[in-house]
């Protein structure tokens, strides 16, 4: 049986956290749509989240942090990468970044993150303690979902909780960034644009930082 949590409390959002970090799978909001998200650092509940979207493995998972320190634990950042951090998040920028060894691969083979304006995501990541899986909630390659109710019943009742923060913002996905050898790509335009990228970047050639 799938719990329903609606509109969390503090109590609730810390019971949530101690959840995820053991590995369960759960609905959840965040800036853009609603998510399915669990431990990205725990294999099989990874592996979970691939079966119920019926995901292809070779499209790898973004994942959601608390904060600039949190990422630095798994991933190896570049000057320029932590401005972003430091200037552009919260907010719907997501950075592909060198992982460390301590991320497994079936997430990823680079660490994909974002520190979400979404306070409750956050909150999340933060009582939990570890980078959260951040996909959105749906078979692979359907549209995003609002709200709880038109997400599949299939889905819904493959998680092990749902966190029910009512209809959320229709927003467009987050932009999705990588510094390559001093170079700013931009993979997927979203709300945050190139100009103000580079002027929160000053990109140019920077050392990474270890």
């Amino acid at each position: 049986m799938t719990l329903t949590i609606k509109n969390p409390d503090e109590n609730c959002l810390r019971e949530v956290g101690r959840m995820i970090k053991e590995g369960k799978v759960c609905i959840y909001p965040t800036e853009t749509c609603y998510g399915l998200g669990t431990n990205a650092l725990d294999k099989e509940a990874v592996g979970r989240i691939y079966e119920i979207k019926k995901r292809d493995k070779g499209k790898k998972l973004t994942c959601i942090v608390s904060s600039l320190e949190m990422a630095e634990k798994y991933c190896v950042l570049s000057e320029a990468e932590r401005r972003i951090c430091k200037e552009l998040m919260p907010g719907p920028i997501t950075v592909v970044a060198e992982k460390r060894d301590n991320v497994p691969d079936v997430l990823n083979h680079d660490f994909v993150f974002r520190i979400p304006s979404n306070k409750i995501a956050r909150r999340l990541s933060e009582e939990s303690e570890v980078p959260i899986v951040s996909t959105s909630a749906n078979f692979s390659g359907a549209k995003n979902n609002y709200s709880v109710k038109d997400i599949s019943l299939l889905i819904r009742e493959n998680t092990d909780f749902i966190v029910d923060c009512g209809k959320l913002a229709e927003n467009d996905p987050s932009t999705l960034v990588k510094i390559e050898d001093g170079d700013l790509k931009v993979l997927r335009q979203g709300p945050v644009s190139e100009k103000q990228i580079k002027e929160a970047t000053n990109t140019k050639k920077q050392g990474k930082s270890r």
